[in-house]
Formats: C-alpha cells, sequence, structure tokens
C-alpha cells in the first residue's frame, strides 16, 4: 500500500518550495505554413534564351542593313570617280588628236588596239645655268592598249626618237603614262571616204601604204572590268579637224558629253 502512493506521489508534479504547483517549460510555437503563399518572381533559362536570340536577330539585321548603305555608298563614290576619270582621259585624247597636222615623215597610223599621229610635243632642255627651258617639237603621239595591265596607255617620242622605227609602246618615250585603268577590252575605228560609193564608213585599221592621209575621225569602244564598273562600255567619237575630204557626218553625232556608259 505504501509502495503505490509512493508511486502516485512521484508520478505528480513536484512543488515549489512555497506549496506552488512547478511550472512545465513553455514550448516553443513554430509559425505555421499558409497555402496561400506568394510565387517567386524572375525569368527562366529558356525565356533567357529566346530573348537572348531575338535580341541578335535584331541587332545582325541591323547591322547588315548598315554594312550595306555604307557599301553602297563607297562604290557609288567609286564609280562617279572613275567615270570622271574616263571622261578626262577621252578629252585629253579628243584633245591630242584634233592638235594633229599633216606630216610627209611621220604618218597616222592606227590599228583596232593602238594608233599614232604626228604632232607638237613639249621638250625640256637643261641650259648652263642648270634651268630646264621648254620648246616644242615635232614628234608623235601615240595612244595603245596594254593587255597585260588592262589599261590605256600614251606615249610622246620626239622626232628622234622616232629613227629608231621601234613599234608603240616600246623602246624609249619621251613621255609614257596611263590614261584609263581597269579595261576588259578597246577597240579603235577610223572614219573614211568611200570614193567608189561617196558615202563615209569605218575601217579597222589604217595603214599610210593604204591611205596616205589622216582620217576623218576616230572611234573609241571600251569596255571595262566588273570590279570596276559592272557591264559598263564607253564610246566615243572625237573628229579631227583636218581629215581628208568632205565631212558629210555633222558634229550632231560627236559623243562629247554623252558617252554611253551603262550601269548595272
Amino acid at each position: 500500500m505504501n509502495s503505490f502512493i509512493a508511486r502516485r506521489h512521484a508520478c505528480l508534479p513536484s512543488a515549489s518550495p512555497r506549496g506552488e504547483p512547478a511550472r512545465q517549460a513553455p514550448r516553443i510555437m513554430r509559425p505555421a505554413q499558409t497555402a496561400n503563399r506568394k510565387p517567386q518572381t524572375g525569368f527562366t533559362f529558356i525565356e533567357l534564351l529566346v530573348t537572348t536570340a531575338i535580341i541578335s536577330l535584331i541587332g545582325l539585321a541591323v547591322y547588315s542593313v548598315f554594312v550595306n548603305g555604307i557599301s553602297a555608298w563607297r562604290r557609288g563614290v567609286i564609280d562617279r570617280t572613275y567615270l570622271r576619270n574616263i571622261r578626262f582621259g577621252s578629252e585629253k585624247m579628243s584633245r591630242d588628236l584634233k592638235n594633229t597636222f599633216s606630216f610627209s615623215n611621220i604618218a597616222f597610223e592606227g590599228t583596232e588596239d593602238s594608233f599614232g599621229f604626228p604632232t607638237l610635243v613639249l621638250v625640256g632642255l637643261e641650259s648652263n645655268k642648270q634651268e630646264i627651258e621648254s620648246h616644242y617639237e615635232v614628234g608623235r603621239i601615240a595612244y595603245f592598249y596594254d593587255q597585260k595591265a588592262n589599261s590605256l596607255r600614251k606615249e610622246e617620242k620626239t622626232y628622234q626618237q622616232l629613227f629608231e622605227e621601234e613599234e608603240i609602246g616600246e623602246g624609249e618615250a619621251l613621255v609614257e603614262e596611263t590614261v584609263i585603268t581597269g579595261l576588259s577590252s578597246l577597240k579603235f575605228s577610223y572614219c573614211y571616204l568611200d570614193n567608189a560609193t561617196g558615202r563615209y564608213d569605218w575601217k579597222d585599221d589604217w595603214k599610210k601604204e593604204e591611205q596616205d592621209t589622216i582620217p576623218q575621225a576616230v572611234k573609241i569602244e571600251m569596255s571595262f572590268e566588273d570590279d570596276f564598273i559592272k557591264e559598263g562600255e564607253f564610246n566615243r567619237i572625237i573628229f579631227i579637224p583636218i581629215g581628208t575630204g568632205k565631212q558629210e557626218i555633222t558634229f550632231e553625232q560627236e559623243i562629247t558629253f554623252e558617252q554611253e556608259i551603262t550601269l548595272e
């Protein structure tokens, strides 16, 4: 009996020294998780990849338009500069041809890719004071097609230099320069009066053995490489004032400022 009472008292909470019942340790209350938690904001990895791809495509398109615009602008500047050089070169040729004259020892001769004619050339001589004195002498100016360099070249020779009887473009020359570059083909034609029909026609060569005169006009037909002018052609007729025979071709046919240049 006493043991039962002792076990019962052991199960009861112990009293404080003042006779008050002992307090139990407070429990730590954890906040309950709510079902309506606010979802986290942000981008997924796939969304970032798609956005990056779209921005890259837009940037590439803008860059392509910009590069193409710059290229077109540069191409236009190059074409205008090149066409200006063509006109300048043809005007130089026209001026030289119109200053030619008849000279028994220097004949006008021409082929499909070259021609030469008598004219005055500027010669410079050194004096005793080491100064260059310039004067004009009778000589020959020739224009010829350099197939290796794809260019139209000009040479000037004095009367003494012509005694070596070298071909056009060979030997020592007083002046030799490039007039037009970037050619793919070049052809010269010469206008003459057909005595049989009384009409003017064109021929591909002008030999002094066959016709010891000066042609009525020289026609230039040039085409250019794609790197310079795409599918470009330049045609011009240069009339020679002292050309032999009655000149029935009107000067309105001379293409001075209306060069037939085709651009694509």
